[in-house]
């Protein structure tokens, strides 16, 4: 399946999540298609990650999308703010700065809960 027909802005799903995060959801954001792929911006909530429950804005290829995702949950009336996430992504992409995520959802998640408590610890919180 091609995961730009699939995913629409505004879209909840349940993904293949890390243990203790079952409950978590990704909620599609918006779409930018390239020549070669589509990167689909989304949401996570419900996660286990000290400080944070939420990730506001993480750009994953179609395909690692399509590999994460398990169950459509709902189509939400109201897709949640995402635009200076976004924005910030988008003029570090143009300017060849930055990217997007080709690995399952959980497994970004765990690499950035992993830096987060690197983080917390280096700065002694």
């Amino acid at each position: 399946m091609d995961g730009i027909n699939i995913f629409m802005p505004g879209q909840r799903w349940q993904y293949d999540t890390r243990d203790g995060e079952e409950q978590s959801t990704l909620t599609v954001l918006t779409i930018d298609e390239l020549e070669d792929d589509a990167i689909i911006h989304i949401r996570v909530d419900g996660l286990i990650i000290p400080g944070t429950r939420s990730l506001e804005h993480l750009p994953f290829s179609a395909d690692a999308l399509m590999a994460s995702v398990t169950e459509f949950d709902k189509h939400l009336d109201q897709i949640p703010a995402f635009t200076e996430g976004y924005t910030a992504w988008k003029q570090a992409f143009d300017s060849g700065k930055g990217g997007y995520w080709k690995q399952p959802v959980k497994t970004v998640i765990a690499f950035i809960a992993a830096r987060l408590q690197t983080q917390q610890s280096q700065s002694g919180v």
